[in-house]
């Protein structure tokens, strides 16, 4: 729940491009995770994992992992 005086299209706007995100299955987890042009993504967030997975510093959000499309 998130309670502020900006209106809520300024908070969700549309996301431009180059903050492109996608889902990726990574070992047998959904996320989202934004493409770099390294081969490897940064992880924006976790779909529905287990809930040790939260607990797991290579799954956190801010972290990069191997990226194949």
């Amino acid at each position: 729940m998130l309670h502020s005086v900006i209106p809520i299209e300024f908070i969700y706007g549309e996301q431009s491009t180059e903050d492109q995100v996608v889902n990726y299955v990574y070992q047998g987890l959904l996320m989202e995770v934004k493409p770099l042009t390294t081969g490897k993504a940064l992880i924006v967030r976790l779909i529905n994992p287990p809930l040790d997975c939260y607990l797991d510093y290579r799954y956190a959000p801010g972290s990069t992992i191997p990226f194949q499309q």
